[in-house]
């Protein structure tokens, strides 16, 4: 085989891993991009609990969800649920009127993150973290 030949086959075998590692490196730059939502996602769902369990939000759940959504990944587009259970051993719910010190407050923060992997058949992918902190102050 010619010194052209050897070429030719370099280029063949250039051609043939390009695309494989292509769509690796896509796929490891989408997988940090979800890790990262998660991150964003749980942290949202802490801090709303936090603001609602330590400082004296604990009844106002309107004010739970904005705080949650000002840190989540999709902002208002997010779902941002909040309950309330009467101690971490009993699991009776309590309505938000009634939470009290002592009470376990819980927010769930759910999001779709979008997924741009050509040649993956799946476009999004949800997420979702929940957080629960015991209420420690009541307005």
């Amino acid at each position: 085989m010619g010194r052209a030949g050897r070429r030719g086959q370099a280029a063949v075998e250039f051609a043939l891993i390009v695309p494989v590692f292509l769509l690796l490196v896509a796929g490891t730059i989408q997988f940090g991009q979800v890790y990262f939502a998660y991150a964003r996602l749980l942290q949202a769902a802490q801090e709303g609990a936090r603001y609602g369990a330590v400082l004296p939000n604990t009844r106002n759940d309107a004010a739970i969800i904005a705080r949650a959504r000002q840190l989540a990944p999709g902002g208002a587009a997010d779902t941002v649920t909040v309950a309330s259970t009467v101690s971490p051993t009993n699991n009776a719910t309590v309505a938000a009127t009634s939470r009290t010190r002592g009470n376990v407050l819980t927010v769930t923060v759910r999001h779709t993150q979008p997924l741009r992997v050509p040649f993956f058949p799946v476009t999004s992918l949800p997420l979702g973290a929940t957080a629960s902190m015991v209420i420690e102050q009541t307005p």
